[in-house]
């Protein structure tokens, strides 16, 4: 990875969690098939905290879910 998500805006952060997995080639519509639950699932922990859906992002990502939410990690 080249760029991590420093932003503590949410915004911000959704925008980069979304380009980065189109860069790779996946989606939250990916992630949700493959984990079992609802796009809106994936997408709730880009915005609230969600342990095991920020894990799959993150995994998606090769990045930790503290590297992505430090805040949400203290």
């Amino acid at each position: 990875m080249t760029t991590e998500p420093h932003s503590k805006n949410t915004n911000s952060r959704a925008l980069w969690i979304k380009h980065q997995l189109e860069r790779l080639g996946t989606s939250y519509a990916q992630i949700a098939r493959e984990e079992g639950v609802s796009r809106q699932a994936v997408n709730k922990a880009v915005y609230a905290p969600y342990p095991k859906m920020e894990r799959a992002i993150a995994k998606r990502l090769g990045l930790t879910a503290r590297e992505i939410w430090p805040e949400r990690y203290p």
